[in-house]
């Protein structure tokens, strides 16, 4: 019982300090709730959850190096999305509208920028949740790995949620401003794509 507290509290924090990191998800999360200007967070991380699930599997099935070997490739395509989408923000015009995004889905949109966060793929497979399920199965075999699984999505559903909130909780001060947070946001997305997309060239 102990050892399942244990690794529990391990996802937990290690997801925190993932989902504190600023990221295209994140930036996609606060667009949307002031877009539909209601909670939108725990939708998000449910996308979030059904790829990460998917690259859980493939890593437990051995294939982390393979995401390696090819993490080029990975920074290209993802970051190249990533400037397109955040192009795309600009030619919405600066009115947070559902026409405005091609992504109108919250859990398609969680799902869509887990799946091209060029970081993830091999953060996953390196440095992020191979070791911390190989953590989990030291101490408790396959429920450790299941329980520390738990843990890491229950820290992201808790922060995605709680900044949802607070961005529609306090949307009367927030939405006045919104063609500087879209700015903001866009700009951070297309920066961070064409970070990628260089940093992967030039490597």
């Amino acid at each position: 019982m102990i050892n399942l507290l244990v690794v529990v509290m391990i996802g937990f924090v290690v997801g925190l300090g993932g989902a504190v990191i600023p990221s295209p998800l994140l930036a996609f999360t606060i667009f949307d709730t002031i877009r539909k200007c209601r909670v939108v967070g725990h939708y998000v991380v449910l996308g979030h959850i059904i790829w990460e699930a998917l690259i859980i599997f493939l890593i437990l099935l051995g294939l982390s190096s393979l995401m390696i070997q090819y993490k080029d490739i990975i920074y290209v395509v993802g970051g190249s999305v990533l400037v397109f989408m955040g192009m795309s923000m600009f030619r919405g015009g600066f009115e947070v509208k559902s026409k405005n995004s091609r992504i109108k889905s919250p859990v398609l949109g969680g799902l869509f920028y887990t799946a091209f966060n060029p970081t993830q793929s091999p953060w996953r497979a390196s440095a992020g949740l191979a070791p911390l399920l190989l953590q989990g199965y030291e101490l408790a075999e396959y429920l450790g790995i299941a329980t520390v699984t738990f843990g890491h999505w229950l820290a992201n559903m808790t922060y995605y949620s709680l900044i949802s909130y607070i961005i529609s909780k306090y949307g009367k001060v927030i939405i006045p401003k919104q063609k500087i947070v879209i700015t903001t946001l866009a700009i951070f997305i297309i920066t961070l794509g064409t970070y990628f997309i260089v940093s992967s060239v030039i490597r």
